[in-house]
């Protein structure tokens, strides 16, 4: 039987992520889940309240078990920082446009920034940040032949190559994000998500033009 490649299996994993955000919900409230014909009567405290009652409990709390969704956002996401940051440090050694280099040092501390904020919303819901996607070609992030290409660059190809990996994470992060803003996720990981959206927004119209 074959095996998918990482590449296959990378975009696969992201359009997962994207349909599972889809039809979780449009408005960013919990549906109403209706019994069935047959089904038992809910039972215990809750038995006679609301049934999205018991579907606003914050994600990641006490007894809860953390939402796909979220956990498959932030785990991306770290993911996409972690190498996106790795090569924006690069162009203080390896880039020939100071101006280039001086937008990818700013880029890199703001990736840093949402790095410490991920990993918070990651530990708050129990789950290691173990890096999942290592070794996975996903969208938004270059695969080991491209970043052994940048490690190994210098001057105006080192320059052409980073703005196209990180235009490309950039462009990424802002489609994870707007699509997460969109679906049933607790508040911490919505604002968490707009805030990772503005921050590519504004690095996407500060990038020096080549």
């Amino acid at each position: 039987m074959a095996h998918p490649t990482p590449r296959l299996f990378g975009k696969a994993l992201v359009a997962t992520l994207l349909c599972a955000v889809a039809v979780s919900g449009c408005d960013g409230s919990p549906r109403e889940q209706r019994p069935g014909p047959g089904a038992a009567a809910p039972e215990g405290p809750h038995a006679t309240g609301d049934v999205n009652e018991r579907a606003r409990v914050p994600s990641g709390g006490p007894g809860t078990r953390p939402d796909a969704t979220e956990v498959g956002w932030i785990q991306l996401a770290i993911a996409m920082d972690r190498q996106a940051r790795h090569i924006l440090l690069l162009a203080r050694e390896r880039g020939g446009d100071r101006d280039l280099a001086v937008w990818a040092s700013e880029v890199a501390a703001s990736r840093g920034t949402e790095l410490t904020r991920l990993r918070a919303l990651l530990a708050q819901r129990g789950v290691p940040d173990d890096n999942p996607h290592e070794g996975h070609d996903m969208p938004g992030m270059v695969d080991g032949q491209e970043l052994r290409a940048l490690e190994s660059a210098r001057g105006r190809p080192f320059d052409r190559l980073l703005r196209s990996a990180i235009r490309d994470h950039l462009e990424q992060a802002q489609t994870l994000s707007a699509t997460l803003r969109k679906a049933r996720v607790g508040p911490d990981v919505r604002k968490t998500a707009l805030g990772v959206g503005a921050t590519a927004t504004d690095a996407l119209r500060r990038m020096p033009p080549p």
